[in-house]
């Protein structure tokens, strides 16, 4: 069931977040920070994330939405994200069992739209949910005090739409990787095009693709080497009954056309297609498990950014003097990890904007 909802005034502007201890929805309020997030804090970073993405064709009635909620507590789960909801309008809610339920209505009443659940024990860890288009949301999930993570979840056209509705998709997807500063960013939804297996020169496609792509998936292909995103689905073996997650009417045709993406690959141990979940969908689940281990990750971060550029190294002097000076901040800290954060900032404002020697 839906927990009752107490009205509350929109604040414009911004991400649409739970109220305070109020445990109700507030009509998709924009522009505020979720007031939640400094008591009860449980870093994800502590364990492993399991994301969701799943096309559940309808959950315009609370029954479905319930039949759903009943049916992902046979699987671990901690954000799902959702494809063609057909609910009118754009909320946040408190479902009954605790966990935030978010929407956007598609370009059509009762047709399309994107949203999220996510599970109660990470509402204190949302930073902000914020749509883009009818087509394109994300959500950002603090996992640590410096780092965040932002999940972005996508229903593309399908082939019935022409394709300048699909770059504009596409656009969208842009927009919502760069509207506000994540450390990680995964992309995942139901693309409806067929991706395939890799081509001879393609590094964002990994050796287990499925089918064979068609002109939606080079356009995918090409988005993704656009914006550095691996196709995680591919980067894991399995059966060829593990790889489909649409299946035709009549039964007969099975495509993968359901994705999740990542600037980076090394967060994931796993990208599985779950089938015990049946709400009545013609979609199968894709769920991807994450296990971020931040300082790792810092190190890779280190190793990445650290290395002085060819104007740098021609230039000893004037680099070592720059440096210098930005490292009086070391006096102040409190910390080794405050330290090693700071180093890794410092050392990299550094280096990026050194200018090029003349002549």
């Amino acid at each position: 069931m839906i927990a009752h909802r107490r009205t509350r005034p929109l604040v414009p502007g911004g991400p649409a977040i739970p109220g305070y201890g109020s445990g109700h929805g507030n009509g998709g309020a924009r522009g505020a920070k979720n007031p939640r997030q400094r008591s009860g804090y449980h870093p994800p970073s502590q364990r492993q994330l399991a994301l969701v993405t799943y096309n559940v064709r309808t959950l315009r009635l609370d029954e479905k939405l319930i039949e759903l909620e009943e049916e992902m507590n046979k699987l671990r789960w901690d954000v799902i994200g959702l494809s063609e909801i057909r609910r009118e309008g754009e909320d946040t809610k408190t479902l009954q069992s605790g966990h935030l339920f978010y929407y956007r209505e598609g370009e059509q009443k009762s047709q399309g739209g994107v949203g999220f659940i996510v599970h109660k024990s990470l509402i204190n860890n949302i930073v902000a949910i914020e749509s883009v288009s009818s087509r394109v949301v994300y959500l950002v999930l603090k996992i640590s005090k410096r780092y965040s993570l932002k999940i972005v979840q996508v229903y593309a056209p399908s082939t019935s739409h022409p394709d300048d509705e699909v770059e504009a998709t596409y656009e969208d997807i842009s927009r919502a990787i760069r509207d506000s500063q994540s450390h990680f960013t995964v992309v995942m939804g139901d693309f409806n095009a067929k991706l395939g297996r890799r081509g001879d020169d393609e590094l964002k496609v990994g050796p287990f693709g499925f089918g064979q792509r068609n002109p939606r998936g080079q356009m995918l292909a090409d988005f993704m080497e656009k914006e550095g995103l691996f196709m995680m689905n591919s980067f894991f073996k399995k059966p060829p009954q593990r790889k489909w997650t649409w299946l035709s009417p009549d039964g007969v045709t099975r495509n993968e056309i359901d994705f999740i993406m990542s600037t980076n690959r090394q967060i994931f141990n796993d990208v599985s297609v779950i089938n015990s979940v049946k709400t009545g969908s013609d979609h199968r689940i894709v769920r991807g498990m994450l296990n971020i281990n931040v300082r790792l990750e810092r190190s890779r971060l280190m190793k990445s950014t650290l290395r002085p550029s060819n104007a740098q190294i021609q230039n000893p002097e004037s680099f070592q003097l720059e440096l210098a000076n930005r490292f009086e901040w070391l006096n102040s800290c409190t910390s080794v990890d405050d330290v090693n954060s700071r180093l890794v900032e410092t050392t990299s404002e550094t280096i990026r904007p050194h200018p090029k020697p003349h002549g």
